[in-house]
């Protein structure tokens, strides 16, 4: 894909749950090193209390800060913090279902980038999809709704968050349909 013309970020209506989520998993973990260190299961005595210290340690910074940046970076902390605890505690399973979840979580809560160029729409779905003009009815902009309809009678709506021009944007998209 080439140089994009225009780039917008799209609202991601359901951080707020799969951050709820997060702090969940994370608070699992906090209980599973707490009974991992009472039931004496851990190659090292301390290391599972030390691990959910540090767990906590990290949502009362988050709960002080209530900066959405320090969370994301809180979140991956404890994520990663998790991961290298039960691999050194030998619980591999538990260290690679924790793994898949922080990816998992890492996926859902990320920026969600449209971005339009020359070639086509690149989507943020998971994987990205690669929209190309001739598989498109249309594409609008209106009142920071991003409509992209697609001929086999899907349809994909977000709320932009950026601030485009929308009467060069959509100019630019019908120019670009109707040249193919």
């Amino acid at each position: 894909m080439d140089t994009p013309k225009f780039v917008l970020v799209l609202k991601n209506e359901r951080l707020k749950t799969y951050t709820v989520i997060s702090w969940l998993i994370i608070a699992l973990n906090f209980f599973a090193f707490i009974y991992v260190g009472l039931t004496k299961r851990a190659v090292i005595d301390n290391l599972p209390y030390f691990a959910a210290g540090l767990l906590l340690c990290f949502y009362i910074f988050k709960r002080i800060s209530e900066r959405e940046a320090i969370e994301n970076d809180m979140i991956s902390l404890s994520y990663s913090l998790a991961v290298v605890a039960w691999i050194i505690m030998q619980f591999y399973w538990v260290a690679g279902i924790t793994l898949v979840l922080f990816l998992f979580q890492d996926i859902s809560r990320r920026t969600l980038m449209v971005l339009v160029s020359e070639d086509g729409i690149l989507y943020p779905s998971f994987p990205k999809r690669n929209i190309e003009w001739q598989e498109l009815n249309n594409v609008i902009l209106k009142d920071g709704l991003l409509t992209i309809d697609l001929k086999n009678n899907r349809l994909l709506q977000g709320e932009s968050l950026s601030v485009v021009y929308e009467p060069e944007f959509n100019e630019f998209c019908t120019t670009h349909i109707q040249s193919v």
